[in-house]
């Protein structure tokens, strides 16, 4: 099986025969690695795979992620500007990338989604989420995902990883622990308002262990979607 072509196209984020599952959790959480993990066992079992991060994979979307990650020392971004270029960056994104694939029927794959800025934005920063909502459904389509695999991690655990990799932080990651708190606060109280949407995975267990529970996840929703389209 290449796509998820039998029938009509159906409606759940949107009108496409392809499956969009997104990915989200504070960073250090190892989206990363499990997106790159998932890829594989899809690709494995016949799908056509196509994995996207944000802000990126577009010429836009880096711009947006150079201008918006990097430490650069230069005057703080006002939280609703934050907000606009990332969303500017999605809608480049999901028109140029995502919705093409999906309405060939390839499952898409999106390291971080709407979900981030309703957490990293409207949990971090404080900004109205209803707009933040309103904002996403006139931008981007209203378009959501089908699943959205929650990588949940304490803060602690997460930074512990990060320093462990020896990597610099980027801007967003490098701010005060009180607005990870709050990130991390926001992604939990998503997830328990649509559990139907939103999986939450565990993420401080080993990474083959994880990636077995996204594996249980993702083979359900695509099976339920089979016998939908049958």
């Amino acid at each position: 099986m290449t796509s998820l072509e039998a029938g009509a196209p159906r409606a759940v984020g949107g009108h496409w025969p392809g499956f969009f599952i997104s990915f989200e959790g504070v960073d250090g959480a190892g989206k990363t690695t499990q997106v790159a993990a998932l890829g594989m066992a899809l690709r494995h079992d016949g799908h056509e795979v196509i994995a996207v991060r944000e802000p990126g994979d577009t010429a836009l979307g880096e711009l947006a992620r150079s201008l918006l990650l990097a430490e650069y020392g230069g005057e703080p971004i006002d939280p609703w500007a934050e907000a606009l270029v990332f969303i500017a960056a999605r809608a480049q994104l999901l028109r140029q990338v995502v919705l093409p694939a999906l309405e060939r029927g390839a499952v898409v794959i999106a390291d971080r989604y709407v979900d981030s800025t309703l957490a990293y934005q409207g949990g971090g920063r404080g900004l109205d989420l209803d707009v933040l909502r309103r904002l996403h459904r006139d931008t981007c389509g209203d378009v959501w995902p089908d699943l959205t695999l929650l990588l949940d991690l304490p803060r602690e655990a997460a930074e512990t990883r990060q320093r462990a990799s020896l990597l610099p932080f980027d801007r967003m990651e490098s701010a005060p622990a009180g607005f990870h708190v709050a990130v991390l606060g926001a992604f939990r109280a998503l997830a328990a308002a649509e559990p139907q949407r939103i999986v939450t995975i565990a993420a401080g267990r080993p990474a083959v262990v994880v990636s077995q529970d996204i594996w249980a996840a993702v083979s359900e929703r695509l099976e339920e979607l089979r016998e939908e389209l049958a």
